[in-house]
């Protein structure tokens, strides 16, 4: 595909304390607190918002939030700082709330990957593919690259390994338990193929991935996206890599996650034998001989994620990925303090880093210390809390559900349809992820206003 939309949804941990530090409230209780707010306006806790993004509560009584469809990659960053803004929102007043309310009780939200009572919170991507390819061919191509992929855009974190703890790659890969199947819970694959498409059913079919980490770097969920968009296009061109298939893929994406060398060796399928470094080595080598107008810079950082392993000079990139930004933090904090890496304090600090709280999580003060990369502007993300991106479907949706939100008119929509809630209205069908203009849609748009300045008699409310 020439042009090519993706988008993320990201799971929020949540936990209600009192000041010293119990549980204030149970999930369920802290979810129905932080969302009385989008209750009141959109009388439901799955909305759409005027940035054509989506905040629900999920299964389990947990904040979730998915970007609109886009497609340049630094658009799906912004909406999902974005969407962190909202949600900061949302926590600082109902925190206002409880206060003024006399309740010993204060909500944070996490985009963290585990928790210690053995849950994990998903970051899933979507990539819209062509029905045309041939979808069944492109586990077995992706995988391994999906599998070890972790060891340049993983979030890093403490692990239980062998002889004790040590930090890895990755939390979410203990939680991966398939290599592809249509449950997201249940089985947790790495490739759900549920066949929502989101578009025209017999055009784009939509590759679900919910092994990726939550990450924290703009750059880390950048290149996470920058570098999968390369490989699919690699493969539906109907160029082929190198037979990197794994024999037991579920065991060395855990394996993977705790070798912070990278250079264990992994039996392939094939009965030869390889490393995870190797793999993203040979990835980023066809990739690089195939095409001259990849992103420089998106060449430049893998390139350099993968020399931090190879060299074991993680300065090459411990300002930009989460794994080495986490792995220095970490690990001077418990050299400092002659802490094991299991110590509560390194473990409150794992929690503190994914903290979305501009003024109290770790990660942002150390992106204020300059410690940590910044990469959008302030502007932009907030632009990106309220429009849609300009460029995708997610435009059209943006304008009515601004238009509505102002106006008072109750629209209901999805990711392919808009429908207002008035009389006579029907839906309009959007099945197009590239569409910015529709005049079904400037005739919506120009029947709310008439319908926003009509007496309400005839608008049927009396």
């Amino acid at each position: 595909m020439k042009r090519r939309v993706g988008g993320l949804e990201t799971e929020f941990g949540l936990l209600a304390v009192t000041a010293d530090g119990r549980q204030a409230l149970e999930p369920e209780a802290a979810a129905r607190e932080l969302f009385r707010p989008v209750v009141a306006w959109g009388r439901s806790s799955n909305v759409f918002l005027t940035n054509a993004g989506r905040l629900y509560l999920d299964v389990g009584s947990h904040p979730e939030y998915a970007t609109a469809e886009c497609d340049d990659l630094w658009d799906i960053v912004a909406q999902e700082r974005a969407g962190e803004r909202e949600l900061h929102a949302l926590v600082h007043e109902a925190n206002a709330r409880l206060k003024s309310d006399g309740r010993d009780a204060r909500i944070h939200l996490f985009k963290n990957n585990a928790d210690s009572q053995g849950n994990s919170f998903g970051s899933h991507e979507n990539y819209l593919v062509e029905r045309k390819g041939e979808f069944t061919r492109l586990p077995a191509l992706l995988l391994p690259f999906l599998i070890t992929r972790q060891i340049v855009t993983g979030a890093g974190g403490v692990l239980d390994g062998e002889g004790g703890p040590v930090f890895g790659f990755s939390l979410r890969a203990d939680h991966m338990w398939e290599t592809v199947s249509s449950a997201t819970t249940r089985a947790r694959p790495i490739i759900n193929t549920r066949d929502e498409p989101h578009g025209d059913p017999s055009r784009y079919r939509r590759l679900h991935v919910i092994s990726g980490d939550s990450t924290m770097s703009e750059v880390s969920t950048w290149l996470r996206f920058a570098m999968t968009f390369a490989v699919l296009r690699f493969i539906e061109d109907g160029h082929a890599f190198a037979d990197f298939e794994l024999a037991d893929p579920i065991s060395d994406i855990r394996r993977i996650a705790r070798d912070l060398t990278a250079s264990e060796p992994l039996q392939l399928k094939n009965g030869g034998v390889s490393t995870a470094l190797s793999i993203q080595r040979a990835y980023f080598s066809a990739l690089e001989r195939t095409y001259d107008d990849l992103d420089p810079r998106m060449m430049d950082t893998w390139d350099r994620g993968l020399r931090a392993l190879e060299t074991g000079n993680f300065s090459l990139v411990n300002r930009e990925l989460d794994w080495a930004i986490k792995h220095e933090l970490f690990t001077t904090v418990a050299d400092r303090r002659g802490l094991a890496l299991n110590a509560p304090e390194i473990q409150r600090l794992e929690l503190a880093y994914h903290d979305i709280d501009p003024g109290r999580g770790v990660f942002y003060a150390l992106e204020r210390r300059g410690l940590a990369t910044s990469v959008l502007s302030d502007e932009r993300i907030e632009a990106a809390r309220r429009v849609g991106p300009a460029t995708t479907r997610a435009h059209l949706r943006s304008r009515v559900l601004t238009l509505a939100r102002e106006k008072g008119i109750d629209v209901a929509v999805d990711w392919t349809t808009v429908r207002p809630n008035t009389p006579g209205a029907l839906p309009i069908t959007l099945l197009d992820p590239f569409e910015v203009e529709n005049p079904e849609i400037d005739r919506l748009l120009d029947s709310l206003e008439e319908y926003s300045s009509a007496p309400a008699e005839l608008k049927g409310l009396q």
